[in-house]
């Protein structure tokens, strides 16, 4: 199971089964990440309204997040020839599910109870680029949903 670890030091480990995998270095306000794996640096940043990502030095996004709709916390993800869904599932929306052109491939609920952090536990078929891709979608959708909710409690 991929889980957005706990910051330290302002960068966040990602780790795969509790093993570091990835590490983030986000970008706070503008839903950005520089992502060290495996010796390479991957961007993940805004292109508009979407977010993609896309190998540092290259301008062509491997791959692209739309969220679905205005008011909804779905997105879709395209790239390399697939097509993902990432969107809540269940009453509270906690959980999130990861469809491949229609089937599903992976979810993730929050990394504790009180934590906003995200996890999701992805079909091996899903390469390790779009793992952290969705990984950082989810994580998105979290964080704003918690954003939305603090905002509509004061």
């Amino acid at each position: 199971m991929l889980e957005w670890g706990a910051k330290r030091d302002g960068l966040v480990p990602i780790l795969l089964d509790g093993h570091q995998v990835a590490l983030v270095d986000p970008e706070f306000w503008r839903e950005g990440a520089e992502l060290q794996v495996a010796g390479q640096t991957w961007l993940f940043g805004r292109d508009g309204r979407d977010r993609v990502a896309r190998l540092a030095g290259s301008d062509v996004p491997v791959l692209r997040a739309a969220k679905t709709g205005f008011w909804g916390s779905s997105w879709t993800v395209e790239g390399d020839g697939v097509r993902y869904e990432v969107k809540p599932q269940g009453f509270t929306g906690r959980t999130h599910v990861v469809l491949r052109d229609g089937r599903q491939v992976g979810s993730g609920d929050p990394a504790t109870f009180w934590s906003g952090r995200a996890t999701l536990d992805l079909d091996d078929s899903v390469p390790p680029a779009h793992q952290l891709f969705l990984l950082w979608v989810s994580h998105i959708i979290r964080r704003r949903a918690a954003a939305a909710a603090a905002s509509s409690s004061s």
